[in-house]
């Protein structure tokens, strides 16, 4: 009898593993599917078309063995697989590092980031990274050894319309997507410590910009605006060794907070300007056009705030719009200063990763069982 029962639990077990491998194998065909469909035409658009040419410049630097370790396709969960947190043995970041590209090659990538990023964003990306305003050929290669960043690849300007690249590391996440005329920068992590690199503040707008709307409200907005109850630290943060807040509910935050609806226009310009520091980090034509968009529903932006009111004191603070996601976390002090900050862009409205952001089903049967709820008490 028990012979018979194991008999017929392994040919339950075979025909399960079977149903499954098909779903995985039909799941996986429809979201590849889904990918080239919606990859766009190239584009002709003069900005693009720097966008890509410089991309390609960079591209055409590397070894054959480098270009492979730090192409993607499109969708695939390395764009997911970012972080902000110093590089450890614990996980493979992905991509190819800063320290195994000569300084020309890391000269042409920094001209990628230069097309893409504002004036102002491209300081703020090179303070973070190399912690100094010295030109690239000024700095000795083994310096990267010390300050790994990776980068990622994904799509190819040359024969796609869509494309785009990850850089990650410490304090840093960006995820920029070409796709036909338009470019996203979301998520974008950016953080800081010290706050200080010769002589400039890093992060210093999106500190100043946040107390000038703060101290522009009124008393009764401002007790909506301050939670007194809520506790400092990215609720919707930066990924880890894979994003755990791909295709986040945001729904639990509307209603928190001092609505822009309740703004006069002074403060609304305000608000505006506290966005423009995250948005522009974009280079202007493509931030002009999310902040369009954003513009739209600024009257359901709400504004939050945990901490004090002074530029010495800890702070928290968010801003969620329809179409844009911004924290600001004071995660340190020294010497009654802020010493440590992390910021995090998303887009609460899907675009996270751009259209790519597929939903991904597990790719094997191990990834299904240990994921699933049936398996939590065996792990």
């Amino acid at each position: 009898m028990l012979r018979q029962i194991l008999s017929i639990l392994f040919l339950i077990s075979i025909a399960c593993i079977l149903a499954y491998t098909l779903e995985v194998i039909n799941s996986t065909e429809v979201i590849a599917e889904k990918a080239r469909k919606e990859i766009a035409d190239i584009s002709e658009k003069p900005s693009i078309v720097t966008l890509a040419s410089t991309m390609k410049s960079f591209r055409n630097s590397l070894s054959e063995e480098l270009l492979t370790d730090a192409s993607f396709p499109l969708g695939h969960k390395e764009s997911y697989s970012w972080s902000n947190l110093p590089p450890s043995n614990n996980y493979d970041r992905g991509g190819i590092g800063f320290s195994e590209l000569s300084i020309d090659q890391l000269t042409l990538f920094h001209e990628v980031l230069k097309v893409f990023l504002s004036d102002e964003g491209y300081t703020k990306i090179s303070l973070i990274t190399q912690k100094s305003k010295k030109p690239i050929s000024e700095i000795n290669p083994n310096f990267w050894n010390s300050r790994p960043y990776y980068i990622a690849l994904f799509g190819n300007p040359e024969t796609d319309g869509s494309w785009g690249f990850q850089l990650d590391g410490h304090h840093l996440g960006l995820n920029l997507l070409v796709h036909g005329d338009e470019v996203s920068i979301v998520p974008t992590h950016l953080g800081t410590s010290p706050t200080i690199f010769d002589g400039e503040i890093v992060l210093e707008g999106e500190r100043e910009n946040a107390l000038t709307l703060l101290n522009s409200l009124d008393a009764e907005q401002r007790e909506k605006t301050i939670q007194t109850d809520g506790r400092r630290g990215l609720k919707v943060g930066p990924g880890g060794t894979t994003d755990p807040h791909l295709n986040y509910d945001y729904s639990d935050f509307v209603g928190i907070g001092l609505k822009a609806s309740e703004m006069n226009d002074e403060q609304k310009e305000n608000l505006r300007k506290l966005i423009k520091s995250y948005v522009y980090n974009l280079e202007t034509e493509f931030a002009d056009i999310w902040m369009k968009d954003i513009d739209e529903g600024i009257n359901d932006t709400y504004f939050v705030w945990i901490g004090g009111m002074t530029d010495k004191d800890s702070i928290y603070y968010r801003v969620f719009n329809p179409v844009v996601w911004i924290e600001f976390n004071d995660e340190g002090r020294s010497g009654g200063r802020p010493n440590h900050i992390h910021t995090i862009v998303r887009s609460p409205n899907g675009n996270d990763y751009g259209i790519f952001a597929l939903n991904r089903v597990p790719n094997t049967l191990w990834e299904h069982y240990s994921l699933a709820d049936h398996d939590k008490g065996y792990e």
